[in-house]
């Protein structure tokens, strides 16, 4: 199965970046092909910028970038992301690929009842985060941003039928050993 990991953290020591090296190490292993996408290292720019939004609406972009992107997107058939939560969200690095990179006409058509997703050639896509608010005060306190806006309100809305989310939490008080635990746990999903 040819995948698609994208990772959306900056900082090279995080554990977010371990748990990418760890599931595109898991993926090889397993015979996959695998496309490393980590944002921060391309250089991606995550704003929408005047130039992108006066053409936004025909389904462009002006950030010659995204075509690239979206080919690559076209070419995976799972897709995997991984990000760390801050403030209760993706970080904005994350949240202006998704904003720049899922045109209408290529991601989603407006239809009467919201849209109709054309991602629909992804078997599977599996969001992997990490936080350090327990994971129990996120979805009651804070209304689990992340399940409502990526995985309902983008994946699936895009066409993305099987979407599974993988909450580790809370990281900054895990042990080494719980964070071995939660390494093994996410490489799990992909030697099936």
């Amino acid at each position: 199965m040819h995948t698609l990991v994208l990772l959306a953290h900056p900082y090279a020591k995080s554990y977010c970046h371990a748990l990418y090296e760890r599931v595109v190490q898991t993926l090889e292993a397993s015979g996959h092909t695998v496309d490393r996408l980590h944002l921060d290292a391309d250089g991606f720019d995550p704003v929408m910028r005047g130039p992108d939004l006066a053409v936004y609406a025909k389904g462009q972009s002006a950030d010659p970038a995204v075509a690239a992107y979206q080919a690559r997107i076209d070419a995976a058939q799972q897709l995997v992301l991984i990000f760390p939560i801050w403030w209760e969200l993706m970080p904005a690095l994350l949240k202006g690929f998704l904003d720049k990179v899922l045109t209408k006409g290529w991601a989603y058509e407006p239809s009467r009842w919201g849209v109709k997703g054309h991602l629909d050639h992804i078997q599977r896509a599996v969001v992997v985060t990490t936080m350090n608010t327990p994971k129990w005060a996120y979805r009651w306190l804070y209304g689990n941003a992340v399940h409502r806006s990526l995985v309902r309100g983008t994946l699936r809305k895009c066409g993305v039928r099987q979407v599974q989310w993988v909450a580790l939490s809370p990281v900054s008080h895990a042990s080494q050993k719980k964070r071995q635990a939660w390494l093994d746990q996410v490489a799990g999903l992909f030697t099936r």
